[in-house]
């Protein structure tokens, strides 16, 4: 398993253990990494440091809401909050996410524990046909989908995406227009509820998503095609759908939440100014914009837009309607 890839794993596995209110922590983390590792032997061991660096990812990279409870000497999530690692690509990966993204979900104790002990399992031996269509369909009811995808289909895209199969696929928009496609599956995402296939249209370099639970059809024996890296390592890096950036973003941050600033500074390097009562002004490198909207509503008031000014308004807006919806 890649240097990445063991990483995903343990950002996955901490989150559950947040979800089950276990309060984790670098050191308990890391000890129960090796238990994993002497009982599954998936080579997920790693060191406290290493831990802490796993957690500084979760909160800049994925704005995962966590606190540190002193008393129970752990960390927790503030709110309900789904971890999406969005991308599947050519690697042995691909497999764990789908498994504990089932595992952390709904399902109870001990059928969880079990199941996602059989997936890793499975992880070791490389064995791929643990995922038929039973369990795609298991998979597809657990993972809190926002509309109904057919296992049938799933596991038809699932299967041209694991074995490089250039598919035609029937594909309804919103609009209710239909049409035939002969696409390369590189990627599998679930992404905000729902679940997409990122690749190109057959013979170009036109990079498409598809919704799967618009796709009606889809044939194989068309053609085969090779794994394109650069597109898995660009959605990676910029995510499924590459929003444009805004530059020079400058936000004022209350004095409560300094702390977790100044840890992260180190790792992206945006420019922290701090004023006199000990709140910051901070400015940013480029950025998504939604990204950063979902920071400033997720921090409940202690961020203020300070600039650019249409981002602020932004910002204002959505707070007046959620006011207006909850007063």
């Amino acid at each position: 398993m890649s240097v990445q890839s063991r990483q995903a794993l343990r950002l996955l596995k901490f989150v559950a253990e947040m979800k089950k209110h276990n309060y984790p922590n670098a050191g308990s983390f890391a000890e129960l990494l090796r238990k994993i590792d002497l009982e599954e032997n998936i080579s997920c061991a790693c060191s406290s440091r290493t831990i802490m660096r796993d957690i500084e990812v979760l909160e800049k990279d994925y704005h995962a809401p966590i606190d540190y409870d002193a008393a129970r000497r752990g960390y927790y999530l503030t709110r309900p909050w789904d971890f999406d690692v969005p991308v599947l690509g050519d690697d042995i990966i691909s497999m764990t996410l789908l498994g504990t993204k089932l595992a952390t979900d709904i399902l109870p104790e001990p059928v969880k524990g079990e199941l996602n002990n059989a997936v890793e399992r499975t992880l070791t031996q490389n064995d791929t046909e643990f995922f038929d269509e039973a369990m795609i369909e298991s998979l597809l009811c657990a993972t809190g989908i926002k509309a109904a995808v057919d296992p049938a289909i799933f596991k038809k895209i699932f299967d041209g995406w694991k074995m490089h199969q250039v598919v035609k696929l029937t594909y309804t928009k919103p609009n209710g227009e239909t049409s035939e496609r002969k696409f390369e599956p590189h990627i599998i995402a679930f992404h905000k509820g729902i679940w997409y296939t990122k690749g190109y249209e057959y013979k170009t370099k036109d990079v498409k998503s598809y919704a799967i639970q618009r796709i009606t059809n889809v044939e194989f024996g068309i053609d085969i095609f090779e794994t394109d890296k650069k597109l898995l390592e660009s959605t990676k890096k910029n995510g499924l759908f590459e929003y444009p950036k805004i530059d020079g973003v400058q936000l004022h941050c209350d004095a409560s939440i300094a702390f977790y600033l100044y840890e992260h500074q180190k790792v992206k390097k945006f420019k922290i100014d701090r004023q006199d009562d000990g709140s910051l002004i901070i400015t940013l490198k480029p950025a998504f914009e939604h990204d950063v909207i979902r920071w400033v509503l997720g921090e409940a008031g202690k961020i203020e837009v300070l600039y650019p000014e249409e981002l602020r308004k932004k910002v204002a807006n959505i707070g007046k309607k959620i006011w207006e919806r909850n007063s």
